[in-house]
């Protein structure tokens, strides 16, 4: 089923001067109806984007269908696959050096943000058992909210893009087992926040291919409903 084949009519003209309309398909006609069935994790299973996918290869893999591709754009609120959908690298290189006017050289010389990152890791005896990194984002200034205005804080930030600076390392240890937390501050570069940014739209959730027939028979029959 093609997507728009369920949307419902409407009357159209684009001469207000006449009386002649036609039937044209009211492509602003929504339906959370996918997004229900997305909420409910037993009906779909996690997927990584590779860079071979698309919308339609990966439908036609998943589905049997291309057409298909609108129940995975929508299920995972994606509504414009050129910018949503993960770019493959050599993509990825051209839209960075267009949006930012710059070679990718450049890019991954040029700092983007810096982040202070908290990495902790258990362990016993010497074998990990848990390992968690938390990053957030920091600044070089602060807000005086008294005088208001910017002044340049004191913060240790490494001075290279892509670079770190260990700000502090401490060991935890309780009687089963030790934790090491490690505190550093990082530099992030224009091509690695980009980069990031662009893998972080790898992971979606796909629509079990059991039920795409019944989704796909009950979303024609609401949208043709108006």
């Amino acid at each position: 089923m093609k997507y728009f084949e369920s949307f419902p009519k409407t009357l159209y003209t684009f001469d207000k001067n006449t009386i002649n309309v036609n039937a044209v398909t009211n492509i602003f006609a929504r339906n959370t109806f996918l997004r229900d069935v997305a909420n409910n994790v037993e009906l779909s299973y996690e997927y990584l984007i590779v860079d071979e996918d698309t919308p339609d290869t990966l439908a036609y893999k998943v589905y049997g269908n291309s057409y298909r591709s609108w129940i995975i754009l929508l299920f995972n609120n994606i509504f414009n696959p050129n910018y949503d959908w993960p770019l493959k690298t050599a993509v990825l290189d051209q839209f960075i050096e267009n949006k930012y006017s710059m070679s990718i050289q450049q890019a991954k010389s040029t700092l983007h943000h810096y982040e202070k990152e908290t990495k902790r890791v258990a362990a016993f005896q010497g074998v990990i058992l848990n390992e968690t990194t938390e990053s957030s984002r920091i600044s070089e200034y602060s807000v005086d909210y008294t005088t208001n205005s910017i002044a340049s804080q004191t913060v240790s930030l490494p001075t290279d893009a892509d670079s770190s600076l260990t700000i502090s390392s401490q060991v935890v240890t309780y009687p089963t087992y030790t934790v090491t937390i490690t505190v550093k501050n990082k530099a992030v570069s224009i091509y690695t926040f980009e980069q990031e940014e662009n893998e972080k739209k790898r992971k979606i959730r796909l629509l079990d291919p059991r039920y795409v027939d019944r989704v796909e028979r009950e979303f024609r029959q609401l949208m043709s409903n108006g």
